[in-house]
Protein backbone atom coordinates (compact mmCIF):
# COMPACT_ATOMS: atom_id res chain seq x y z
CA UNK A 1 0.00 0.00 0.00
CA UNK A 2 1.32 3.32 -0.85
CA UNK A 3 2.36 5.28 2.27
CA UNK A 4 2.27 8.79 3.02
CA UNK A 5 3.17 10.82 6.03
CA UNK A 6 0.32 11.52 8.43
CA UNK A 7 -0.74 14.41 10.57
CA UNK A 8 -3.05 14.35 13.08
CA UNK A 9 -4.43 17.57 14.67
CA UNK A 10 -4.94 17.59 18.40
CA UNK A 11 -5.00 20.08 21.22
CA UNK A 12 -7.46 22.36 20.35
CA UNK A 13 -9.88 24.43 22.45
CA UNK A 14 -12.44 21.38 22.55
CA UNK A 15 -15.27 23.80 23.25
CA UNK A 16 -17.99 21.53 22.45
CA UNK A 17 -16.44 18.61 24.13
CA UNK A 18 -15.52 20.24 27.57
CA UNK A 19 -12.56 18.94 27.71
CA UNK A 20 -9.31 17.39 25.86
CA UNK A 21 -10.97 15.32 23.72
CA UNK A 22 -7.97 13.92 22.27
CA UNK A 23 -7.14 12.62 25.61
CA UNK A 24 -10.71 10.72 25.86
CA UNK A 25 -11.34 6.92 26.46
CA UNK A 26 -12.66 4.67 24.08
CA UNK A 27 -12.62 1.34 25.18
CA UNK A 28 -9.72 2.14 27.36
CA UNK A 29 -7.78 3.74 25.18
CA UNK A 30 -7.38 7.58 24.01
CA UNK A 31 -8.84 9.23 20.71
CA UNK A 32 -5.70 10.32 19.78
CA UNK A 33 -4.03 7.03 20.01
CA UNK A 34 -6.63 5.15 18.56
CA UNK A 35 -6.58 7.10 15.28
CA UNK A 36 -2.60 6.70 15.48
CA UNK A 37 -3.07 3.18 15.44
CA UNK A 38 -5.67 2.90 12.74
CA UNK A 39 -3.60 5.11 10.42
CA UNK A 40 -0.23 3.11 10.72
CA UNK A 41 -0.83 0.75 8.00
CA UNK A 42 -0.84 4.40 5.25
CA UNK A 43 1.83 5.82 7.69
CA UNK A 44 5.19 6.65 6.09
CA UNK A 45 5.56 8.37 9.45
CA UNK A 46 2.88 10.00 12.22
CA UNK A 47 3.17 13.83 13.89
CA UNK A 48 0.62 15.44 15.59
CA UNK A 49 0.06 19.08 15.51
CA UNK A 50 -1.15 20.80 18.62
CA UNK A 51 -0.83 24.29 20.18
CA UNK A 52 3.18 23.26 21.64
CA UNK A 53 5.48 20.52 20.90
CA UNK A 54 5.07 18.82 24.51
CA UNK A 55 1.26 18.30 24.50
CA UNK A 56 1.22 14.56 23.98
CA UNK A 57 4.83 13.36 24.93
CA UNK A 58 3.32 11.38 27.65
CA UNK A 59 1.33 9.67 25.08
CA UNK A 60 4.36 8.65 23.17
CA UNK A 61 3.33 10.71 20.35
CA UNK A 62 5.43 13.21 18.43
CA UNK A 63 4.12 16.50 18.53
CA UNK A 64 5.02 19.18 16.11
CA UNK A 65 3.74 22.66 17.50
CA UNK A 66 1.46 25.35 15.45
CA UNK A 67 3.33 27.76 13.60
CA UNK A 68 0.18 30.06 13.59
CA UNK A 69 -1.27 30.32 17.11
CA UNK A 70 -4.82 30.11 17.42
CA UNK A 71 -5.74 29.12 13.76
CA UNK A 72 -7.70 26.34 14.27
CA UNK A 73 -7.71 22.94 11.46
CA UNK A 74 -6.32 25.72 8.80
CA UNK A 75 -3.13 26.55 11.44
CA UNK A 76 -2.67 22.67 11.82
CA UNK A 77 -2.76 22.04 8.00
CA UNK A 78 -0.16 25.06 7.66
CA UNK A 79 2.34 23.26 10.15
CA UNK A 80 1.98 19.89 8.49
CA UNK A 81 2.56 21.24 5.29
CA UNK A 82 5.87 23.28 6.35
CA UNK A 83 6.99 19.64 8.24
CA UNK A 84 6.23 17.89 5.19
CA UNK A 85 8.24 20.40 3.00
CA UNK A 86 11.50 20.47 5.65
CA UNK A 87 11.37 16.23 5.72
CA UNK A 88 10.90 15.21 2.35
CA UNK A 89 10.24 18.23 -0.05
CA UNK A 90 7.44 18.50 -2.16
CA UNK A 91 4.20 15.36 -1.85
CA UNK A 92 1.55 14.67 -0.42
CA UNK A 93 -0.29 14.21 3.12
CA UNK A 94 -2.89 12.88 5.22
CA UNK A 95 -4.63 14.89 7.51
CA UNK A 96 -6.60 13.49 10.03
CA UNK A 97 -8.47 14.51 13.19
CA UNK A 98 -7.76 13.48 16.80
CA UNK A 99 -11.85 12.15 17.25
CA UNK A 100 -12.49 10.05 14.08
CA UNK A 101 -14.23 7.26 15.62
CA UNK A 102 -13.82 4.97 12.73
CA UNK A 103 -11.21 4.76 10.20
CA UNK A 104 -10.96 2.24 7.28
CA UNK A 105 -8.04 1.33 5.32
CA UNK A 106 -10.38 0.86 1.92
CA UNK A 107 -11.25 4.49 3.18
CA UNK A 108 -7.51 5.61 2.65
CA UNK A 109 -7.15 3.19 -0.13
CA UNK A 110 -9.82 5.49 -1.97
CA UNK A 111 -8.51 8.79 -1.09
CA UNK A 112 -4.98 7.79 -1.98
CA UNK A 113 -6.14 6.60 -6.12
CA UNK A 114 -7.49 9.48 -7.17
CA UNK A 115 -4.25 11.92 -5.29
CA UNK A 116 -2.75 12.78 -8.88
CA UNK A 117 -0.77 15.13 -10.54
CA UNK A 118 -4.19 17.09 -11.70
CA UNK A 119 -5.52 17.56 -8.17
CA UNK A 120 -3.71 19.19 -5.22
CA UNK A 121 -6.29 18.12 -2.49
CA UNK A 122 -8.91 14.86 -2.13
CA UNK A 123 -11.19 14.28 0.23
CA UNK A 124 -14.56 13.02 0.52
CA UNK A 125 -18.02 15.35 0.23
CA UNK A 126 -21.66 14.91 0.44
CA UNK A 127 -23.66 17.70 1.27
CA UNK A 128 -20.44 19.93 2.57
CA UNK A 129 -16.90 18.57 2.61
CA UNK A 130 -15.25 16.13 4.81
CA UNK A 131 -11.70 17.68 5.25
CA UNK A 132 -10.23 15.98 8.15
CA UNK A 133 -9.79 12.46 6.95
CA UNK A 134 -8.07 14.24 3.56
CA UNK A 135 -5.29 14.33 1.41
CA UNK A 136 -3.35 17.74 0.88
CA UNK A 137 -0.79 18.71 -1.53
CA UNK A 138 2.25 21.14 -0.75
CA UNK A 139 1.57 23.13 -3.80
CA UNK A 140 -1.39 24.56 -1.39
CA UNK A 141 1.36 26.19 0.90
CA UNK A 142 0.75 29.44 -0.56
CA UNK A 143 -2.90 29.17 -0.61
CA UNK A 144 -3.01 28.10 2.96
CA UNK A 145 -0.69 30.82 3.85
CA UNK A 146 -2.49 33.57 2.16
CA UNK A 147 -5.55 32.37 3.40
CA UNK A 148 -4.90 32.59 7.12
CA UNK A 149 -3.40 36.47 6.44
CA UNK A 150 -6.72 37.52 5.37
CA UNK A 151 -8.19 35.87 8.33
CA UNK A 152 -10.06 33.19 6.79
CA UNK A 153 -9.68 30.03 8.88
CA UNK A 154 -12.45 26.95 7.10
CA UNK A 155 -10.69 24.42 5.58
CA UNK A 156 -13.67 23.76 3.12
CA UNK A 157 -12.75 27.58 1.61
CA UNK A 158 -9.27 26.15 0.57
CA UNK A 159 -10.97 22.92 -1.30
CA UNK A 160 -13.67 24.88 -2.77
CA UNK A 161 -10.74 26.83 -4.40
CA UNK A 162 -9.26 23.39 -5.23
CA UNK A 163 -8.28 22.06 -7.39
CA UNK A 164 -9.87 19.11 -5.33
CA UNK A 165 -11.29 16.12 -6.20
CA UNK A 166 -14.37 15.03 -4.41
CA UNK A 167 -15.17 11.78 -3.89
CA UNK A 168 -18.29 10.03 -2.61
CA UNK A 169 -18.19 9.16 1.37
CA UNK A 170 -18.02 5.56 1.72
CA UNK A 171 -21.26 3.57 2.03
CA UNK A 172 -20.10 2.32 5.24
CA UNK A 173 -19.34 5.86 6.73
CA UNK A 174 -21.30 5.81 9.98
CA UNK A 175 -23.77 8.50 10.58
CA UNK A 176 -21.23 9.77 13.19
CA UNK A 177 -17.79 9.13 12.89
CA UNK A 178 -16.57 12.14 14.93
CA UNK A 179 -16.90 12.78 18.68
CA UNK A 180 -17.44 16.60 18.77
CA UNK A 181 -19.28 16.14 22.53
CA UNK A 182 -19.25 13.58 25.39
CA UNK A 183 -22.43 12.30 24.22
CA UNK A 184 -21.57 11.27 21.02
CA UNK A 185 -18.45 9.71 22.08
CA UNK A 186 -20.78 7.77 24.76
CA UNK A 187 -23.14 6.79 22.14
CA UNK A 188 -20.88 5.43 19.49
CA UNK A 189 -19.53 3.35 22.47
CA UNK A 190 -23.06 2.15 23.57
CA UNK A 191 -23.59 0.96 19.64
CA UNK A 192 -20.25 -0.51 19.40
CA UNK A 193 -21.39 -2.95 22.37
CA UNK A 194 -24.34 -3.49 21.21
CA UNK A 195 -23.31 -4.25 17.87
CA UNK A 196 -20.54 -7.01 19.90
CA UNK A 197 -23.52 -8.37 21.86
CA UNK A 198 -25.94 -8.90 18.95
CA UNK A 199 -23.31 -10.92 17.28
CA UNK A 200 -22.47 -13.25 20.14
CA UNK A 201 -25.93 -13.93 20.28
CA UNK A 202 -26.34 -14.53 16.67
CA UNK A 203 -23.26 -17.22 16.86
CA UNK A 204 -24.39 -20.88 17.31
CA UNK A 205 -22.95 -22.04 20.58
CA UNK A 206 -21.10 -25.49 20.07
CA UNK A 207 -22.88 -28.99 21.29
CA UNK A 208 -20.90 -30.36 24.36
Amino acid sequence: MRRVPVYILAGGRSRRFGSDKARALLAGEPLLVRVAHALEPVAQRIAVVADRADRYRDLGCVTLADRVAESGPLGGLHAALHDRLERDGPGWLLLASCDLLEIRLPWIERLLARATNEVAAVAFRDARWQPLLALYHTVLLEAVEAQLGAGRRALHELLERGPSAALAPPADLPATWQANTPGELAAYARSVREAVHALGQAVPRRRR
